[in-house]
């Protein structure tokens, strides 16, 4: 048997961020819908915050092994992969949440939707998820995924 480090405060307050979205790491929870806010409130249940490191590499990086993973769209895998790449679109909307919170942006006096690394990072995924759907035979992922994310963070 293993011993685990059980660290309470891994960081100061102002160096994390505490997201109560466990599904974002429990794909069960994703995929069936069956994730709360509140602990389960089974008696043996032990919630833990694992730390998710979101930055432009590290979504990329998830991204690439999704896709290798998973190999070329067709039937069989299409809804897995799609489960998967919805659950990283996901962390990507919180990373750039939080990115527009630490560099506001504004045109013309207004703010912008979207932090320019959201923005950037979005692209770059688009351009993975086109080259999933030009090498698979999948009805309607990733096509769903781009024209979502494409109409979300378009330019504004």
């Amino acid at each position: 048997m293993m011993d685990h480090t059980l660290d309470n405060h891994p960081f100061p307050e102002e160096q994390a961020l505490f997201i109560n979205e466990p599904w974002l790491v429990d794909d069960y929870m994703f995929q069936y819908g069956k994730w709360e806010r509140e602990p389960d409130l089974a008696f043996d249940n032990v919630r833990i915050y694992v730390p998710l490191d979101l930055n432009r590499e590290a979504i990329l990086r998830r991204l690439r092994l999704i896709c290798s993973r998973h190999g070329d769209v067709d039937w069989k895998n299409e809804s897995d992969f799609s489960c998967e790449v919805d659950q990283l679109v996901c962390q990507i909307e919180i990373y750039d949440q939080v990115c527009k919170s630490r560099h506001p942006i504004t045109r013309e006096g207004r703010a912008l939707k979207h932090s320019a690394e959201g923005v950037l990072l979005v692209r770059e995924v688009i351009r993975i998820l086109q080259e999933v759907g030009d090498s698979g035979e999948g009805e309607t992922f990733p096509y769903g995924t781009i024209e979502e994310l494409e109409k979300e963070y378009k330019e504004e």
